[in-house]
């Protein structure tokens, strides 16, 4: 199988091409189909895998991963990609791959906003998500962005003014920097995207109304609001074709009892919830979700944040509609949302450092940064431009695509591979339900007692998550009992219901990073009492839908 180039960001037609050919070549463990269609009509890919040989892929538990809900946002497909192309090509190499494909079944969509990465990749233009119009405009008067200089970038434009809001750092040329009340002196400068003024007066220059104004991760149900409580929540939840096809795609794979949704910028893992602290969430669902983070954490050197605690500023108004709060809040899917590249640290500065660092120390580390690791090709610097409007003005500013959006390509692979290892720790992490022991003990002649016990050998419990529980979305672990006409059973039920397993994670109790006991058994006992001729077979099988199956055979002698 041909590595992928990761050095580069594929568009749709190769993306689609480089999937088809990784899946041809593995066609034992996986495959590739289309969950919908996006608003222009293109697919949304999901990639399966799983050792087909070795069961049934929705009776195996499901790890869910996503990229590009974003447009720009194309770090996430190439993460994808990656995870993709590390699962089979290390199957039956590395024992750690080999089981999460043996036992685990993978659900991959690489790109969600399929139309958005077109504009983003082939035009100069950027955008949320959607290429649909929305809100619908009435006129589009005003400064649209535009590459008038025709470089390939839309960048800034200064103009100067002695009204002019900002002006020149005096560290650093390249860097405009908020005027203080008392400067006097200029030059002073306005800042504007670059771009075109339609029907302009020649008075004031307002921006023009978006053309694309949906987010796609703002339009699913979980605490959705409107757009002008929610900025580009859309007219209502799953209202756009691609979130509709996801949601859609989610529910009807039951067996997924983890997620990772991959997006940028910033370098931090954010995990739910969005909209409540963790105080209001349930306590074993926030130990699993730190324990599991702290490994994202030591294997990607990102945080793992609370979103509403830590990324929210404004507490009064929370993130909504967003799809990792679906998951969880609704579903009772333990997810992760990483923000991928930091450019920001690694430049130097301190991630939420709201009240700390200037704005003007942290663009100088950015620029720094980018003369040291990029050779200044990250910053175009301002050079005069005759405007057809505005006469001289000066453009210049961050090629913010593949420097601050997404990484530049000589660390794309990096991003990919650490970001990739931890969510296959996490999908280590789902819930197995086993039979550990069986025994089969003669009572009489053509009488048995069968007994085995069942246990969830993963660290989430079976639900997933208590949440689960609480939204009525988990459903229980059943063992049952098979046999032929010629087997009869006398006593305990064919099939009982042993409720929920818990996993590691719900078994070990401590204060103050202290352990202090082993608390709860993630293991059941169960018997009958059959009658039949020696040597007949009986089967035991564990269901679950989140933890997946297990069968046992066994033999009456």
């Amino acid at each position: 199988m041909k590595k992928p180039d990761f050095t580069r960001y594929l568009d749709y037609g190769e993306l689609t091409e480089t999937l088809q050919n990784i899946v041809k070549d593995n066609e034992n463990l996986a495959k590739m189909y289309s969950i919908g269609k996006t608003y222009e009509g293109r697919d949304i890919w999901a990639v399966e895998i799983t050792n087909f040989a070795k069961g049934v892929p929705e009776k195996k538990p499901g790890m869910y991963i996503d990229g590009n809900h974003h447009a720009g946002e194309v770090t996430g497909s190439a993460v994808c990609l990656y995870t993709i192309w590390y699962l089979l090509s290390n199957y039956g190499k590395d024992p750690f791959v080999t089981r999460l494909v043996d036992d685990r079944t993978w659900y991959i969509l690489p790109r969600i906003s399929a139309d958005g990465a077109e504009v983003f990749l082939h035009t100069p233009m950027t955008l949320r998500s959607s290429t649909r119009e929305y809100p619908p405009r009435d006129n589009d008067d005003g400064l649209n962005p535009e590459d008038i200089d025709g470089d390939g970038w839309i960048l800034q434009m200064r103009v100067e003014d002695p009204d002019g809001d900002f002006k020149v750092s005096t560290k650093d040329d390249r860097l405009m920097v908020r005027r203080e009340p008392w400067d006097k002196e200029g030059p002073f400068y306005k800042i504007y995207p670059e771009g075109i003024i339609k029907n302009w007066d020649g008075g004031e220059i307002k921006m023009a109304q978006p053309k694309w104004g949906l987010d796609l991760n703002r339009n699913y149900p979980a605490f959705w609001e409107p757009d002008n409580v929610q900025r580009g929540a859309g007219p209502y939840p799953l209202s756009e074709p691609e979130t509709r096809s996801v949601a859609n795609f989610i529910l009807a794979h039951p067996n997924i009892a983890g997620a990772m949704s991959y997006h940028t910028t910033m370098g931090a893992i954010l995990r739910p919830a969005c909209t409540r602290p963790d105080s209001k969430l349930p306590a074993v669902d926030v130990v699993l979700y730190k324990t599991i983070g702290q490994k994202g954490t030591d294997l990607t050197g990102y945080p793992h944040v609370s979103t509403y605690e830590d990324y929210t500023f404004d507490k009064s108004n929370p993130l909504k509609g967003v799809f990792m709060d679906w998951l969880y809040e609704h579903l009772g899917i333990i997810t992760f949302s990483t923000e991928l590249w930091d450019a920001s640290v690694r430049a130097g500065n301190k991630l939420f450092d709201r009240a700390g660092r200037s704005a003007e120390e942290s663009q100088l580390n950015l620029l720094k940064w980018n003369d040291r690791e990029l050779a200044g090709q990250g910053f175009v610097r301002w050079r005069k431009f005759n405007h057809p409007q505005l006469g001289e003005v000066e453009i210049g500013g961050w090629k913010s695509k593949f420097v601050l959006t997404n990484p530049p390509p000589q660390f794309l692979e990096g991003e990919c591979h650490k970001n990739c290892m931890f969510t296959l720790y996490h999908a280590a992490c789902l819930p197995e339900v086993h039979i550990e022991k069986t025994k089969v003990e003669k009572l009489a002649e053509d009488l048995y007692k069968v007994s085995v016990v069942v246990s969830n050998k993963g660290y989430k419990p079976t639900s997933g998550s208590q949440q689960a529980v609480i939204a009525g979305k988990a459903k229980t672990v059943t063992v049952e009992i098979s046999h032929d006409d010629k087997v009869s059973l006398i006593t305990g039920k064919a099939k009982t219901d042993v409720g929920h397993l818990p996993g590691l994670s719900g078994r070990a109790r401590g204060r103050g990073g202290w352990m202090a006991a082993s608390a709860g058994d993630n293991r059941k006992e169960l018997e009958w009492v059959v009658k039949a001729k020696k040597g007949s077979r009986v089967d035991v099988t564990v269901s679950s839908e989140r933890a997946g199956t297990d069968t046992a055979a066994l033999v009456l002698e």
